[in-house]
């Protein structure tokens, strides 16, 4: 009898060590990563958008933490510093400028959405529009753009599309010392980005990124002219992304929130909630039935 109990007592012994070593990894498992993201303050539109992809995360044992910011020379540094995981508020061109001039690493682990320049026409004292086409614009006209590198080239190249001004040709990052015909003798005036949508009180017209309209409450399509909705060649850089540092871009969270946010029912409702203001830019994406 002693001997069976012996026997009973090793066997369940055997047992226990065996479930309590199933269990460990399984537990380990069902614990959830926290990403802090960084991205700008005051866009609702932005927050519905990335509400869902928090949703879409958690199904890959993500948990999103978010952290606004209110001017764009504070999510990179932020993200350098480790002070976040990933940040998603710039382009291409932005990211690279950044990069070279504060010797930093960061990288773009993955598209987001393409948003269109739009040109705005400037208002009267009652705060109406002045113009209602770019072809109303005055000889001697002073348009507003913004004073950062990528920004401006981007306004410029919208003013060149207009036939407003005429830039380098070939040129993807334009200056205004790189204007070669200005047949209305237009005054470009650069400010802060931030002051594009102010001045629209004084100059004639400005070219103001989509953030800063729509936290206006300023109907976005009230714009005068639009370039730049679909990527091509010259817009490839204006493509919006997820950057995040060098050493994280392999990393298995850093892949998995990239899926969460390329679901299709994420670029539904881009498609949806900004009305051609910003395109799903990923490949693969559903695209809008009617986009500029």
């Amino acid at each position: 009898m002693k001997k069976w109990i012996k026997v009973f007592t090793a066997f369940l012994a055997i047992i226990l060590i065996a479930s309590a070593t199933v269990s460990v990894p399984a537990f380990a498992k069902s614990k959830t990563r926290t990403i802090k993201v960084g991205i700008m303050s005051g866009d609702k539109n932005d927050d519905k958008k990335w509400a869902l992809v928090a949703k879409n995360a958690k199904k890959y044992g993500l948990k999103l933490k978010f952290t606004h910011f209110t001017d764009y020379s504070q999510p990179n540094a932020a993200l350098a510093n480790g002070d976040i995981d990933v940040n998603a508020f710039q382009h291409y061109a932005f990211l690279k400028n950044w990069n070279k001039q504060n010797n930093g690493t960061l990288v773009s682990v993955g598209d987001t959405t393409l948003g269109p320049s739009r040109l705005y026409s400037g208002t009267d004292a009652s705060g109406k529009d002045k113009y209602k086409s770019v072809k109303d614009l005055p000889k001697g006209a002073t348009i507003a753009i913004a004073n950062d590198a990528t920004n401006g080239a981007r306004a410029l190249l919208l003013l060149n599309a207009a036939g407003v001004i005429t830039t380098e040709k070939g040129n993807a990052n334009p200056t205004v010392q790189d204007i070669v015909k200005n047949p209305k003798n237009i005054k470009i005036k650069e400010v802060a980005a931030d002051q594009t949508l102010p001045a629209l009180a004084d100059a004639d017209a400005a070219v103001i990124s989509q953030n800063y309209v729509e936290a206006a409450g300023k109907d976005i399509n009230s714009a005068i002219y639009t370039w730049g909705g679909k990527a091509g060649k010259l817009t490839h850089q204006w493509i919006n992304l997820i950057a995040a540092r060098k050493e994280d871009k392999n990393k298995l969270y850093i892949k998995n929130l990239v899926k969460a946010y390329h679901k299709k029912n994420v670029a539904n409702l881009i498609n949806k909630i900004y009305n051609g203001a910003e395109v799903p830019a990923w490949k693969g994406a559903p695209q809008p039935k009617e986009s500029n």
